[in-house]
């Protein structure tokens, strides 16, 4: 899957953003801007135009989980060239598969000081990810023309699929069952849900990962049962480090309508941590959420407003009003 943007690579969360330079690891001066804005390390050296180098975010940028240097311009020619960008996505592809990373952020490889023209290399990244399943590309140019030029010959509306983060306690063994099958059932109707059981690797940094979801999500379900609020409460665990995040971002945007409670206790009360009792919370006590139940959450997931229309005012109404 892939969709053209027109602005620049930073301004949107992703999983994977691709940062474009030669293969000295040279790049442009916007670039350079950038990168110094948010203390990323930029690389010094690549063996050959078509290398990648992929590490974990470790600065002060919050849009992105990885990052991800591409040599698309021979500096010796100085150029690039098709298999430039064919060999980087080919590498993007194998990467983002073994570490389940779904969003990718990219410019127009290749353009600028490659000489490719910006038909030419949306080509080649359109014909390698247009039919990969599980992987969005995000193609970003700053040419106002080529983006409307395609949005008038495409004439498409997209519908984005909103990554929501999953926020739960395992310690019950139904809880953890419930919520992995939870996930299923959201993917399967569109929605990019994120959760530690499919998404976290084996060696990665716990705080920095949820650190990283929390920020690139574009709402939170909070899955409460009586040990999530025991632990949000005291801040205990890894649902404690999620809840100062949480609540944090709550304090400074306090109408932001991100978090979204699901509570597992009969008692609904007895289900939220103190922080957000005062949010329009779902419950589920059953082993699977209710089809309405369901529908209404897909709606606020994809920030649908299910408010009925306004219709006329009927005849005697005018009637009677007019007569006043």
């Amino acid at each position: 899957m892939y969709e053209l943007y027109y602005g620049s690579i930073f301004d949107k969360k992703c999983d994977l953003i691709v940062i474009p330079c030669n293969n000295f690891g040279g790049v442009s001066k916007e670039i350079i801007t950038e990168i110094a804005k948010y203390n990323i390390p930029q690389v010094t050296f690549m063996n050959h135009p078509g290398d990648i180098l992929f590490s974990e975010n470790t600065g002060s940028f919050t849009n992105a989980s990885i990052i991800a240097f591409a040599s698309s311009v021979n500096i010796s020619t100085p150029k690039s060239e098709d298999k430039y960008l064919s060999k980087i996505c080919d590498k993007i592809i194998l990467y983002c598969k073994l570490n389940s990373l779904s969003i990718i952020n990219m410019p127009l490889l290749g353009t600028g000081a490659g000489y490719l023209s910006y038909q030419e290399s949306f080509k080649v990244l359109k014909e390698y990810f247009e039919n990969v399943d599980g992987i969005s590309l995000r193609i970003f140019t700053l040419s106002q023309e080529f983006y409307f030029e395609y949005k008038q010959k495409n004439n498409e509306y997209v519908i984005s699929n909103p990554r929501v983060f999953i926020s739960y306690t395992g310690e019950d063994p139904e809880n953890r069952k419930w919520v992995k099958s939870f996930v299923c059932k959201l993917r399967e109707n569109g929605v990019n849900a994120r959760v530690d059981i499919f998404n976290l690797k084996l060696g990665a940094d716990l705080p920095q990962w949820m650190t990283n979801e929390l920020c690139m999500a574009d709402k939170v379900i909070l899955v409460c049962d009586s040990n999530y609020v025991k632990k949000a409460d005291s801040r205990n665990g890894g649902v404690g480090w999620e809840t100062m995040i949480i609540q944090g971002d709550m304090m400074m945007n306090p109408q932001l309508n991100k978090y979204i409670c699901i509570a597992r206790n009969e008692k609904i009360d007895d289900g939220i941590p103190i922080y957000a009792k005062t949010k329009f919370s779902l419950q589920c006590t059953e082993s699977e959420i209710t089809d309405e139940d369901f529908k209404e959450l897909l709606y606020c997931l994809f920030d649908i407003d299910v408010e009925p229309d306004i219709g006329d005012i009927p005849t005697y109404i005018k009637n009677k009003l007019q007569k006043v």
